[in-house]
């Protein structure tokens, strides 16, 4: 079954008698994120420990000085990718920073995230290249996390990693067999969404110069007004679609659905449902309330929301107050890794400093 309405897909969202269902490899490099209950919910709250309000407050002096030194050197540049040169860069450093990983080696988890991103669809949606290629991808990561736990183990530091391991290693909620997916969709979820958030957001706003001019004005630190970020959160989501199995029978818009039926939830259809958002193809930066999907919601909303929001409102709001004008240098393509993830493969702009 497909969802489509903005009603009906927060019914589902919220609805226990849709699950997951069972993961196999190597989609159980995900099974943190494809957890029921009642498994689900004590992990969560181990992994929630990261991104409290309080903890995510005290990253804001680190984004923001990670994000003036790239916009230090594009502005020195001019001429720009925001996707590789600003918005990977960031959420990379930000996110391999919790778990204290060196910077070299920074590129080569980047380039694991495409083929492993694909475990994201339903698995009749991937041809047998794409299962060979993401369980090459997965097996690497894999073997690197098992590295990094074995080494952080006998060298523990203050970092997320570390904390983790010794949450696992004392018998309590983490078991040991659920530490590696764990780290692996806090580091790989917390990167590649909150870059697409980035640049989608950025996109939007240069193709809509009446809304860029909107929050430019507002001026400010340089953190990007909360309305801003949840209309551009909502018009273009970098999530657009998620997969649910039926547990139980239930009922969806009317239908009986019975155990076993894959549902389908389209978060960007969802978001532009007129019965909910008054001209929804319009990018309104003042739109309120704004009751927008993008996060999912229910027992699954997005763990990370608190950080993606954080990293994206300092990147904009930075790169709106230290900019003059940006000016779209050329043609935008679409990602086309998988179903479920929306961004643009480059974004190539030209700054003017402020």
């Amino acid at each position: 079954m497909v969802v489509t309405r903005h009603a009906q897909v927060s019914q589902a969202l919220r609805d226990s008698r849709l699950g997951h269902g069972p993961l196999t490899a190597p989609n159980r490099i995900f099974s943190f994120l494809g957890m029921d209950p009642p498994d689900h919910g004590p992990l969560r709250r181990i992994a929630a420990r990261f991104f409290s309000p309080s903890a995510i407050s005290a990253l804001t002096p680190a984004i923001t000085a990670v994000v003036d030194d790239l916009l230090d050197a594009a502005l020195e540049k001019q001429h720009v990718d925001l996707l590789a040169d600003f918005a990977y860069p960031l959420s990379l450093r930000v996110v391999c920073g919790l778990f204290a990983l060196p910077v070299q080696e920074q590129p080569w988890i980047r380039e694991q995230t495409p083929p492993i991103a694909r475990l994201l669809d339903p698995p009749y949606a991937l041809t047998e290249h794409d299962r060979a290629a993401a369980h090459a991808a997965a097996g690497g990561f894999v073997a690197y996390l098992h590295r990094k736990i074995n080494h952080r183990r006998r060298h523990p530091g203050a970092d997320a990693l570390s904390t983790l391991i010794a949450e696992a290693d004392s018998g309590s909620t983490l078991a040991r067999h659920d530490l590696l997916p764990m780290c692996a969709l806090l580091l790989m979820a917390g990167y590649e969404t909150t870059a697409n958030i980035i640049t989608n957001g950025a996109l939007a706003l240069l193709r809509h110069p009446d809304q860029l001019a909107t929050p430019r004005s507002r001026g400010g630190h340089g953190l990007l007004a909360s309305s801003a970020m949840n209309e551009l959160l909502r018009y273009d989501s970098s999530i657009q679609i998620t997969f649910r199995t039926v547990q139980q029978p239930t009922v969806i818009a009317g239908t009986p659905l019975h155990e076993g039926t894959p549902v389908a939830l389209l978060i960007g259809s969802a978001n532009h449902d007129p019965r909910v958002f008054a001209r929804p193809d319009q990018l309104d930066v003042d739109r309120a309330p704004n009751p927008h999907l993008s996060f999912g919601a229910g027992i699954h909303y997005c763990l990370g929301a608190p950080l993606a929001r954080l990293e994206a409102s300092v990147a904009l709001g930075r790169l709106l107050t230290r900019t003059r004008s940006i000016e779209l240098s050329d043609a935008v393509r679409h990602k086309d890794i998988t179903a479920t993830i929306r961004g643009v493969t480059a974004l190539p702009v030209t700054l003017t400093a402020a």
